[in-house]
C-alpha cells in the first residue's frame, strides 16, 4: 500500500514539475505577445533589422533622391 502511495505521488510530482515547466513557457510567450518586435529581412540581406530602421532607411534614400533630383532639375535649366 505504501509503495503504490509512492510511486503515485512520485508520478504527481513529475506531473506537477512538468505543468510548471509549460506554465513558464506560456508566460514567456505571453510577456513576448505583449511587446511585439517587429522585425523585416531585406531581399538582398540575411539579418533582420527593426521596423524603425528599415523607415529611416527608406527616408534617408528618399531624402537623397529628392536631392539628386533637385540638382539634376537645376543642371538642365541653367
Amino acid at each position: 500500500m505504501m509503495e503504490e502511495l509512492s510511486v503515485k505521488l512520485n508520478e504527481l510530482e513529475r506531473t506537477l514539475l512538468w505543468q510548471s515547466e509549460k506554465l513558464n513557457q506560456l508566460e514567456r510567450t505571453l510577456e513576448k505577445l505583449a511587446n511585439p518586435s517587429l522585425m523585416y529581412k531585406r531581399p538582398t540581406s540575411d539579418q533582420y533589422e527593426t521596423v524603425a530602421q528599415t523607415l529611416d532607411y527608406l527616408h534617408n534614400n528618399v531624402e537623397g533622391l529628392k536631392t539628386d533630383l533637385s540638382k539634376i532639375a537645376r543642371s538642365r535649366f541653367m
